[in-house]
């Protein structure tokens, strides 16, 4: 598990991450003759609320458990996976285009988050377990 530390900066660079994805997005948007799309309107929403939220909630709560090395990996990949292909699937969607590799990299986001929500579970199941035998 990791440090107090070390989880006290995830938050940090989530805020930084959306804050520039709005950016993009008002920069994009200036660009696009008025055709909007969901996926670019909102795209700061999934560092805020796939990696802002999470981690900002685990410094609140005492007594937490931190994930370890490959759980933040494993979940920041996730969050990072999703972020892209909202961002290609608003560009197609501006552009009036579409692409099988941005559902895939969808996909592929969504199942990274589980897995590395269910990576971070195994010890804090196990300590559980272990607590109550």
């Amino acid at each position: 598990m990791k440090k107090i530390k070390e989880i006290k900066k995830a938050p940090i660079v989530y805020i930084g991450v959306s804050v520039l994805c709005l950016i993009t997005f008002i920069i994009y948007n200036q660009f696009s003759h008025g055709v909007t799309s969901p996926y670019m309107t909102y795209l700061f929403a999934w560092p805020l609320l796939l990696g802002f939220i999470p981690y900002a909630l685990l410094t609140r709560i005492p007594g937490a458990y931190y994930p370890g090395r490959i759980a933040a990996n494993v979940y920041n990949s996730g969050v990072a996976s999703i972020t892209v292909s909202s961002l290609l699937k608003g560009i197609f969607d501006i552009a009036g285009n579409s692409s099988i590799y941005q559902s895939l990299l969808m996909s592929i986001g969504v199942g990274l988050l589980m897995f590395g929500v269910f990576i971070y579970l195994i010890p804090i199941l196990m300590i559980i377990q272990s607590k109550s035998s």
